[in-house]
C-alpha cells in the first residue's frame, strides 16, 4: 500500500470521526434518552456535575439529581416517573439548546379580580394591571420565552440559570446560597420564596435594572404580558435568571433586547388574524373542543388546562434560526414535549373552558354556561312574576273582606 493511499485512509478515518462527533453532538440536544445521561453525553455537552432542578410542575426537590442515576429512580423517592419528568438542567452553559417555547397565560385563570400585592406578591402572573378592566387582563399574556432541549421521547427538559461569558446565573437557583433565609425556614422554601428573598436583601447579582428595562415598554407591558408590572419586577427577574441566561448570547447579553423580542413575538401571535386570537379570543367566555384546538394549530402548541378544564396556558414552539439564533416562526413541538405537558389529557377534558371574570360558569362539565347578564335577567323575570302574584292575592283578599262587610249590613237592615 503506498504512503498516498495510507494518508487517504487516515484522513478519511478522521472525517468519519469528525462527522460522529457532530451527530453526538446533535443527538445530545435532539434525542430520545436526554436526561439518560451517561459519561460520553456529559463530556460533550459540558453537563458534568450538572443538577436537575426542581421535578416536573411542582415544588418538590428532586431527590436523585445527575445523570443515569435519575433515569432509574422512581416514585415515591422522586416525586414522579422520569418518563413524566418535566424540568430544568441547572448551572449549564449558555446557548445549548435546541427550540423555543414561547409561553402565554390566560390572566382570569390565575389571577384575582382584584390584585393584593401582600396576598398576590408570589403569583407572579398577577398584578394591577390583571384586575377587571384593565386591558391585558383578558388576553393571552406572556409568561417567557424559553430556550428548550428537543426529546423524540416521552419527557422533555431546558436549560435553566445558565452560565456564559458575562455572568453565571446558577446562584440564582434555589441551591445558590445567597438568601440568608434559607436555612431558616421550613422545607417548603420553594424558588419564589428564595427569589423574593433575593429581592428583599438586594442581592444584586440576580436583580435587573426595573427603570432601564421596564420603563420604555410600560405601555406595551400593560397589554401584552401585565405581570411583568408587579410588586418588585419578581416575574422579570425570574424569567431573565432562569430562562434568558440561556440564550443570553443570541440577545446581546441584554435583557432589554429580549424583553423586546418577546412582545414583539406576543404581538405577533395574538393579534387580530392570528389562529390565537380567532380560536381562543374570539372564544372567550365559551368552551372549544380539546380536538378540534390541536388541528387548528397543527401541533405547533401545547395547550394547558387546570383540574376544571379551564385554559391556563398557551406554549407555542417557535424554531431557533440557523443564522441569527432568534425564534422566527412556529414549528411543530417535539413528541417528547407534547407526551410530558399534556395537562388537558391527564385532566380527562374534551372541552377547553375560557373563562372571563365577569362570565360565571355554571357547570363547567355541561353544555350551556350562563353569564352573569342571563343570570340577573331571570332573576329579575322571577321578581316580577312574585311580585304579580302578590298583588292578585291581596286584591282577591280585600274584595272578599268588602263582600263579607255589605252582607253584614244588609242583615242589620
Amino acid at each position: 500500500m503506498t504512503l498516498f493511499h495510507q494518508l487517504f485512509i487516515v484522513y478519511c478515518w478522521i472525517a468519519y470521526c469528525l462527522t460522529r462527533l457532530n451527530c453526538l453532538n446533535i443527538q445530545c440536544l435532539d434525542g430520545p434518552d436526554f436526561w439518560c445521561l451517561n459519561g460520553t453525553t456529559e463530556s460533550l455537552c459540558n453537563f458534568t456535575n450538572k443538577t436537575i432542578g426542581l421535578c416536573g410542575y411542582s415544588n418538590k426537590r428532586c431527590q436523585v439529581k445527575i445523570g443515569d442515576s435519575f433515569c432509574k429512580s422512581s416514585p415515591p423517592a422522586q416525586q414522579q416517573s422520569p418518563f413524566e419528568f418535566n424540568g430544568g438542567l441547572t448551572g449549564t452553559d449558555d446557548d445549548l439548546f435546541s427550540y423555543y417555547s414561547l409561553s402565554l397565560y390566560w390572566p382570569p385563570s390565575s389571577c384575582p379580580a382584584k390584585y393584593n400585592e401582600t396576598i398576590d406578591l408570589l403569583s407572579y402572573f398577577c398584578s394591577p394591571y390583571t384586575d377587571i378592566d384593565q386591558p391585558g387582563s383578558e388576553r393571552l399574556a406572556l409568561h417567557g420565552l424559553w430556550p428548550t432541549f428537543s426529546t423524540k421521547g416521552n419527557y422533555q427538559g431546558w436549560p435553566q440559570f445558565c452560565s456564559s461569558t458575562k455572568s453565571d446565573w446558577s446562584k440564582c437557583h434555589i441551591d445558590g446560597n445567597l438568601c440568608p433565609w434559607k436555612n431558616m425556614t421550613s422545607n417548603d422554601f420553594t424558588q419564589g420564596d428564595y427569589e423574593y428573598c433575593l429581592s428583599v436583601e438586594n442581592v444584586q447579582e440576580c436583580l435587573i435594572d426595573p427603570v432601564e428595562i421596564l420603563e420604555p415598554e410600560r405601555e406595551r407591558l400593560k397589554i401584552l404580558a401585565p405581570g411583568y408590572l408587579g410588586e418588585r419586577n419578581l416575574f422579570i427577574n425570574h424569567e431573565w435568571t432562569k430562562h434568558g441566561s440561556c440564550c443570553s448570547s443570541i440577545f446581546g447579553h441584554n435583557i432589554s433586547n429580549y424583553l423586546t423580542h418577546m412582545l414583539d413575538l406576543v404581538d405577533m401571535v395574538t393579534r387580530p388574524g392570528s389562529l390565537t386570537y380567532e380560536y381562543i379570543q374570539r372564544y372567550a367566555g365559551e368552551k372549544i373542543g380539546l380536538d378540534y384546538l390541536l388541528t387548528i394549530f397543527n401541533q405547533t402548541a401545547i395547550i394547558n388546562c387546570n383540574s376544571k378544564c379551564e385554559l391556563e396556558e398557551i406554549w407555542m414552539c417557535m424554531n431557533r434560526d440557523d443564522d441569527s439564533g432568534l425564534p422566527t416562526r412556529l414549528i411543530t413541538c417535539p413528541p417528547g414535549a407534547r407526551n410530558a405537558s399534556d395537562s388537558c389529557r391527564k385532566a380527562r377534558c374534551e372541552y377547553v373552558f375560557i373563562p372571563l371574570r365577569n362570565h360565571v360558569g355554571v357547570n363547567h362539565t355541561g353544555d350551556y354556561y350562563f353569564s352573569s347578564i342571563l343570570r340577573n335577567l331571570l332573576c329579575f323575570i322571577f321578581i316580577l312574576i312574585l311580585l304579580k302574584f302578590l298583588v292578585s292575592f291581596c286584591t282577591s283578599g280585600t274584595f272578599l273582606q268588602t263582600t263579607s262587610q255589605s252582607n253584614c249590613f244588609v242583615d242589620q237592615k
